[in-house]
């Protein structure tokens, strides 16, 4: 895999992940969710589908890989921002997803980043995260 490109068009049909499958088997009213670093929106578009609105955050701007797999109904639910998790903004939400990509965020900027993912959900609400580490 040479570039970025490559990684989304590898992955925009790809399976949402497991975590996100579960919460919508919680049968959780759907609100406002957030997910974070989406790429080409795999947990994006489950949650669309499961009635949820989503605000889909990527620093590529994968926009349109997204929409492209969604309804005129389902577009309604569907807003995208281009963000970098150094100086991102979040709007407070019911459920955060974010697997895999927490880490990206740069180590100097990690601290701020993360109390602003914790600004950002709402009291008993849902986080849903995947880390990965070198070691």
């Amino acid at each position: 895999m040479g570039n970025i490109e490559d990684y989304y068009k590898n992955t925009e049909n790809a399976l949402p992940h497991p975590m996100v499958k579960k919460i919508i088997n919680m049968n959780i009213k759907p609100e406002n969710a957030i997910d974070l670093g989406c790429g080409a929106g795999k947990d994006t578009i489950y949650l669309i589908k499961n009635g949820w609105n989503v605000l889909a955050i990527d620093k590529e701007d994968t926009e349109q890989i997204i929409s492209s797999k969604l309804d005129n109904e389902e577009i309604k639910k569907f807003r995208f921002t281009r963000q970098n998790f150094e100086n991102i903004k979040l709007e407070k939400t019911k459920l955060l997803v974010a697997n895999f990509s927490i880490p990206l965020c740069k180590k100097d900027c990690f601290n701020q980043f993360w109390n602003k993912i914790v600004d950002s959900i709402l009291k008993e609400r849902l986080f849903c995260g995947e880390f990965f580490w070198i070691k």
